[in-house]
């Protein structure tokens, strides 16, 4: 039976797109009249299928063995031009000095930005220490969304009064109902505003906002002030000149999100990647070894000693980076994560997408996986040049390993591959670790 080291992280990411026109409930067949149109599920899945077509070459080879390198960066691009900083005028939750800033361009009416507000909130909340929010309206025109500006200009009103987190929360809540939420369906139909003709909003909100400490008729008088109009129809020409057309749209760290996954999960590897670059490396590894010489690797755990022999005629690069990382004391207490077919570690960031900060060349030999206790690479990627810290043990006989460099074997300790306790979910809590690894040159 072939068996393959598959990914090990089976993300149950919610999937929310973006208004548009073919996503619109409340007027489907209705244009923005601006330049500007909102994106359209059509052209967001040219898009998704133009990037996965696009193959990239090997980040490494024999010419180029070892380069900077980290999947954070690699996967996000460049930032998104001409974001403005965030800054004290913005409607944000969580610390300045968050290692991870969200900024989402969102507008009252859209549904699917009803649908990943909450996401974020309950992600803040999740990591208050770690994680800031920060709010921006992109209104849309009465033609689209016919209270799009009509609500826009509500929270900020509602800001004013410094109720603008908690309207947030309740009109998006409030937007639509959902009748197979029993909360919702508990409710009478008329506390849900976005089916109303835009001349009953006011009516509604005065009907609505005390019940938030929200002083309704002074609500009523700012939302049409000069001021606060001034003010929604800035947010949409910002929108407009940023090319934002569709929402919600997500920033992170000045790098805009793709669509297709936003969730806890996905956004919660982000974060521990974004806190593991500080153990990122800036260059490859020094030479540290001499091909020519013997190498034995003592791999202390939680569940006992694994001694390894290290090929360095075979996998010199594997080799070398196993050896330099464990002479920077680089493996120490970094946690295990395991199945019924490999222990892996090497990862500071327990992700199985972390690493020390650069990436070496696949060296395939004639070594296999054909019995336990095999010691080899582990790159998310395999077959593009990207390994790096992160190295496995084969539990079972594998198979169909494709580019996976294999660059020792178990010479003593097999059988403490099976004393470790399978936790092949990372979000699991660590149960055994790595506590130091020691190499001996003869």
């Amino acid at each position: 039976m072939s068996k393959k080291l598959l990914p090990i992280l089976v993300l149950g990411a919610i999937l929310i797109t973006s208004c548009g026109v073919l996503f619109d409930k409340a007027e489907a067949t209705a244009e923005p009249t601006t330049a500007a149109e909102p994106t359209t599920e059509a052209a967001a899945e040219d898009t998704t299928a133009e990037t996965a077509a696009a193959t990239p070459e090997p980040f490494t080879d024999a010419e180029n063995p070892c380069t900077p390198f980290s999947v954070l960066q690699y996967s996000m691009g460049d930032p998104y031009p001409g974001l403005p900083a965030v800054s004290d005028d913005d409607y944000s939750v969580g610390p300045d000095d968050a290692a991870l800033t969200f900024i989402v361009y969102s507008e009252p009416q859209c549904p699917y930005c009803a649908q990943l507000d909450p996401v974020l909130d309950e992600f803040q909340a999740l990591y208050p220490d770690d994680v800031r929010v920060v709010f921006r309206l992109r209104p849309f025109p009465e033609t689209f969304h016919n209270k799009s500006i009509l609500a826009s200009q509500a929270m900020v009103a509602a800001g004013m009064q410094g109720k603008f987190d908690e309207f947030r929360k309740f009109i998006f809540e409030r937007q639509y109902q959902d009748t197979s939420v029993p909360d919702q369906a508990a409710l009478p139909e008329t506390d849900f505003w976005s089916g109303l003709e835009p001349a009953d909003f006011d009516g509604w909100l005065k009907e609505q906002v005390p019940a938030l400490g929200i002083d309704a008729d002074q609500l009523i008088s700012d939302m049409y002030s000069d001021e606060v109009v001034a003010k929604v129809k800035a947010f949409q020409s910002e929108a407009d000149e940023l090319g934002i057309t569709g929402t919600p749209t997500l920033m992170i760290n000045g790098h805009q999100w793709p669509e297709s996954s936003r969730g806890n999960e996905i956004f919660s590897i982000y974060l521990r990647l974004i806190k593991n670059q500080v153990n990122e490396m800036d260059t490859c590894p020094a030479k540290v070894i001499d091909a020519a010489k013997k190498y034995t690797a003592t791999i202390t755990t939680t569940q006992g000693d694994i001694k390894v022999e290290l090929y360095p005629d075979k996998a010199p690069e594997a080799v070398n980076s196993f050896v330099y990382l464990a002479q920077q004391g680089w493996y120490n207490g970094l946690p295990i994560i395991s199945s019924a077919d490999f222990i892996l570690s090497g990862d500071p960031s327990d992700t199985g997408y972390g690493g020390a900060g650069y990436a070496y060349l696949d060296e395939p030999n004639d070594l296999t996986f054909d019995e336990p206790g095999m010691l080899a690479s582990y790159s998310v990627w395999s077959g593009y040049g990207t390994n790096g810290s992160m190295f496995f043990f084969n539990r079972t006989a594998l198979t169909d390993q494709g580019e996976r460099t294999i660059f020792g074997k178990i010479t003593e300790g097999l059988d403490v591959l099976d004393k470790f306790a399978i936790r092949d979910n990372i979000f699991d809590p660590v149960i055994d670790k790595v506590l130091e690894v020691t190499v001996t040159e003869e």
